[in-house]
């Protein structure tokens, strides 16, 4: 009796540590650690990620900020941190430093850095179509790109001037001797004024500005590089090799939640701006939505899936690669290969 009891009193007291110290019979994986589980933390806790932007908050990234609104990273299991950037911070050394996780930026910049040796790889692509425009008043006379030649045609330079060089050159215009290259703010103020013929628009941004000043589309002529046979891949998410292969899941995790977030922002551009504007109210409320409406063009064009945004098209990436290389943002070819671009964490984001 007295050894039946004492038995009884030893299980029960082993019943109570093992309740009190989490443990049991299964294993449990760690988040963030390489693993192919994408639930959330089972301890609830949410895994912090950084985000760096490219540019300052607006609708170019409006996937993002409708994603963390509507709690679907929380719901990942991930308290994201958006980072803005800016003129003087370049997404590609923050990532590389560690500062940030994640970052946004073009694609020819990118491989400029990989080319360097960063172990930076591309884990994402958000535009399938370049936004980059060469605009002209219609009473300039410019209806195609041979037209440019002897005009003042304005650049941002700084990376952004490359597919004005195939664009040249793929009309038989040589860019030092057969137009002028100059400067570009960042407003449409040259174009406006007749200091320059044309001047570059991204189709969600400056494009826009453009008609706020009272011009009609009648009124302008638009190169669009697409159309033009010179496009490159702008906005994509990269990653530092180092962290991604410590969290593959985390990263899968923040890309469930970010495809999510883009699929309502492109079905419902107009909230996606507002959304937008309250983070930061820079720029008019207006202008915000007309970025959101156009951003989704970029996101889901005309005849592509929503089920494949963020989808790598490898086509697309080679011809960025190519036309970085010919034309002088690249000293040597972009290497393209698993260490440098992936869709194999696209895939298992998007698995059902």
């Amino acid at each position: 009796m007295k050894k039946s009891k004492l038995t009884s009193l030893v299980a029960v007291i082993m019943l109570i540590l093992l309740a009190a110290t989490g443990c049991s019979s299964g294993n449990s994986a760690t988040p963030g650690a390489g693993t192919s589980d994408t639930s959330k933390p089972a301890s609830g806790k949410l895994d912090k990620v950084t985000l760096q932007l490219k540019w300052l908050p607006q609708s170019q990234f409006m996937g993002y900020y409708v994603a963390q609104a509507k709690g679907y990273y929380k719901d990942q299991g991930i308290d994201l941190e958006i980072v803005p950037g800016g003129s003087d911070i370049i997404p590609e050394q923050q990532v590389y430093n560690g500062v940030a996780n994640i970052g946004v930026t073009w694609v020819s910049s990118l491989m400029k850095y990989q080319s360097k040796g960063w172990g930076l790889v591309q884990v994402g692509q958000i535009f399938q179509k370049s936004a980059m425009l060469l605009v002209s008043k219609a009473a300039t006379g410019i209806n195609s790109p041979a037209d440019l030649k002897g005009k003042k045609v304005s650049s941002w330079f700084g990376g952004n001037e490359y597919e004005i060089y195939a664009l040249l050159a793929a009309n038989g215009l040589n860019k030092d001797t057969d137009v002028k290259l100059v400067q570009q703010d960042y407003t449409m103020n040259q174009l406006l004024k007749n200091e320059v013929d044309a001047a570059s628009a991204m189709t969600y941004n400056e494009y826009g500005l453009l008609l706020e000043s009272g011009l009609k589309d009648s009124d302008l002529h638009v190169i669009n590089m697409n159309d033009a046979g010179v496009a490159m891949l702008e906005d994509c998410l990269f990653v530092n090799s180092d962290w991604i292969a410590k969290n593959q899941d985390l990263y899968v995790r923040f890309l469930k939640a970010s495809i999510k977030g883009w699929a309502d922002a492109c079905a419902d551009p107009e909230a996606a701006g507002k959304v937008v504007y309250n983070v930061d109210q820079s720029v008019s409320l207006a202008h915000q939505v007309y970025m959101a409406k156009e951003v989704a063009k970029l996101v889901v064009p005309k005849g592509f899936d929503p089920a494949k945004i963020g989808y790598i098209d490898m086509a697309a990436i080679k011809q960025t690669g190519d036309l970085a290389y010919k034309y002088g943002l690249l000293t040597k070819p972009a290497v393209i290969s698993e260490n440098t671009v992936t869709s194999k964490y696209w895939t298992e984001a998007t698995a059902k």
